[in-house]
This record gives structure tokens, C-alpha cells and sequence, in this order.
């Protein structure tokens, strides 16, 4: 009887291992695919969400979408602990050509234009809290996003907002917009129409406990999924039980 029941017990252990424990930042190294880690930063955190998107387009007149605005061939694969993958194996990148990249989910929320390169492969996209207006919609903000391992050679895109100011995130297209972006707009004749969630006002007293007793919605799915496991483990050892009484 104890040997089932510590049968039963070591695998309870390992489904709820495999369900709570998700992906780190050392682990997503394929080069096949651009990771996402989802915006945690207070002012610009990311909740009640269950799918990410990845939108990948060619800059300039030539250029264009590689697939519809949050297509399902633009899906992203939860790998838990709020890291996605996306797949650009079917992406054929040009050397003399331009990308962009944007990442968002069902419910508006989307990082602002991020320069792609064949360099970013296997690359991880992250927010570290910085926003910038809207080039859009100069009266509203979006959430920068950068790359991790290039940060410091592939950047957030130069465009000129819709009040004629420069957007550009980290100072660097100021005296070569033209040169590497092309016309004097800066705004992709592809680019999707930006969908800006309104910052919500954060108490200052007391943000620190209401962060930490405030569940994150993304890792719900998760929880009803080890709930589910512990039920069913639950009812195999009743089973075991009563089976095991009856041969008494």
C-alpha cells in the first residue's frame, strides 16, 4: 500500500513540476525562432492576455507584411514564465533590405516599431519600462521594446510622429533617417495602426503589497491546469484505495 501511494505521490510531484516551472532566458537559444519576454514593468505591464502575436513586415516602398495583422501564421507559442517563441524559418531576410517587428496581444496592447536583422536570430525582445509617443498618435505612448544580446547595434525605428516631432528611442537615426529608412515621414506604408491601452494611475502608497497580491491573468491558464492535476491524482489514489480495501 505505501509503495502506491508513493508511486502515486512522485508523479503528482512531476506534473506539477512541469506545469509550474516554464522557460528561462538561458534556455531560448534556437536560432530559429525571436523570443518575447511580456512587459512586467508596473506602468506598462501586460495582463489579462492569452495570445502574442509577432508582426514582421519589409520596410519601404518594395516591401510590405509578411503575413495580415495578428494572422494566425502570427501566433507566438507560450513557453511559460511570460517568455513566447516565435518561428522565422519561413522568413527569407534580404541583405539590402530593412525589417521591423512589433509584438502585441488580442487586447491592444503592442510594443512600438523594433528593428529586425538575420543577427537577431535566437534573440530575445524585452521591455524595460521605457515608453515613447506614439508615432501614430503623438497624444499617445507606446512601450519601447529592445533586443537583449543586440541591443547595442539593432534598434527601436526613427519615424516622425503625426505632430511632425522625431520618434526615435535611443538617439540614434537623428542625422541618417533618410539614408536608412528612407522618405522624410518615417512611417511605413505598412505599418498597422497602433492600438495604445491607456496607462492606468498607480497609487504610489501601497504599490509594492497591491503588486505582489495582484495575480498576473496570463498565468491563470496554468494554474487550472495543476488544479486539474492535483483533482486527478487525487481520484487514481481513491481508486487505488478502494481497490486495494475490496482485496482485503
Amino acid at each position: 500500500m505505501k509503495r502506491i501511494f508513493c508511486l502515486v505521490f512522485s508523479l503528482l510531484i512531476i506534473m506539477m513540476s512541469a506545469f509550474c516551472f516554464g522557460a528561462s532566458a538561458e534556455e531560448l537559444t534556437s536560432t530559429d525562432c525571436i523570443y518575447f519576454q511580456v512587459p512586467t514593468a508596473t506602468n506598462i505591464a501586460w495582463k489579462n492576455f492569452s495570445l502574442v502575436f509577432c508582426h514582421i513586415w519589409e520596410e519601404g516602398d518594395e516591401g510590405g507584411d509578411f503575413y495580415p495583422w495578428q494572422a494566425k501564421d502570427e501566433r507566438c507559442t507560450d513557453l511559460g514564465n511570460g517568455y513566447w517563441s516565435y518561428d522565422i524559418t519561413q522568413f527569407e531576410f534580404k541583405e539590402d533590405s530593412k525589417y521591423s517587428v512589433i509584438f502585441s496581444n488580442e487586447n491592444g496592447m503592442q510594443t512600438y516599431n523594433l528593428s529586425l536583422t538575420s543577427a537577431c536570430k535566437g534573440d530575445i525582445v524585452y521591455c524595460d519600462g521605457d515608453t515613447c509617443v506614439n508615432p501614430v498618435d503623438s497624444e499617445k505612448q507606446c512601450t519601447v521594446a529592445r533586443w537583449m544580446e543586440n541591443k547595442d547595434s539593432v534598434h527601436p525605428c526613427a519615424q516622425v510622429s503625426s505632430d511632425g516631432t522625431m520618434v526615435d528611442p535611443d538617439g540614434i537615426f537623428n542625422t541618417d533617417i533618410d539614408l536608412k529608412w528612407g522618405s522624410a515621414e518615417g512611417v511605413s506604408i505598412t505599418m498597422p495602426e497602433v492600438k495604445v491601452v491607456e496607462e492606468t494611475q498607480v497609487e504610489t502608497e501601497g504599490m509594492a503589497d497591491e503588486t505582489d497580491s495582484t495575480e498576473d491573468a496570463s498565468t491563470l491558464p496554468t494554474m487550472w491546469i495543476v488544479i486539474g492535476a492535483v483533482a486527478l491524482v487525487a481520484a487514481i489514489i481513491a481508486v487505488v484505495l478502494v481497490v486495494v480495501k475490496r482485496k482485503k
